[in-house]
């Protein structure tokens, strides 16, 4: 096989074990085992477990993020766009991929590799926020005097709505929602239901 072949295999295998394990319980014994590769050969590619499990998160970060950049491109409307990022879960992965995202953040904590993928893959998704925000402002649809301010707090308030959804809170996600809809609109001086799935 191919060399790069071959660490796509062993990445498709650590994603697929994360997905089923979590990071915490994942190790690299079990990825290579489920990649069909020795352990020797798996540390080939990725030279420590850390390296591992930085790779898996950006690879499924970056295919969520390519998926709503594709989904946004769809329509150049900047409210639509806006309204398509705050909806639970989004048009992206959905909510595996919001838990892949969690569980990185947690194990961030333990681990420098990861805590630098995640300030990374991080910043990617708020400039993607911010560019829509931008695009809305030059639009005449949006009144925002700080673009990426505003960014980082819908960005921080989806991360923590999906926080909550994911360990069952008494909130439901429509819940969620419509609290980060009405506190966006607000910041963006839009309508009342502007970001609601049936704006007004």
């Amino acid at each position: 096989m191919h060399p790069e072949a071959r660490r796509a295999a062993i990445l498709d295998a650590a994603v697929a074990e994360i997905s089923e394990r979590g990071f915490a319980r994942t190790t690299s014994r079990h990825v290579a085992a489920r990649a069909g590769v020795t352990h020797g050969l798996l540390h080939h590619y990725f030279p420590d477990h850390d390296s591992l499990l930085a790779a898996a998160f950006e690879k499924v970060a970056l295919e969520e993020i390519d998926e709503v950049n594709a989904a946004l491109a769809a329509d150049l409307d900047p409210l639509t766009q806006l309204r398509e990022v705050t909806q639970p879960y989004g048009p992206g992965g959905g909510q595996e991929a919001y838990r892949f995202w969690l569980e990185a953040f947690a194990e961030a904590y333990h681990s420098a590799q990861l805590r630098e993928t995640s300030q990374r893959l991080s910043r990617a998704w708020h400039e993607l926020v911010v560019g829509i925000i931008q695009r809305g402002v030059a639009a005449g649809v949006f009144r925002c005097e700080h673009p990426h301010e505003t960014a980082w707090m819908v960005v921080a308030l989806s991360d923590a709505f999906a926080l909550q959804c994911q360990i069952g809170s008494a909130l439901a996600p429509h819940e969620m929602n419509e609290v980060l809809s009405r506190l966006t609109e607000r910041e963006l001086g839009l309508p009342a239901g502007s970001l609601s799935d049936e704006p007004a």
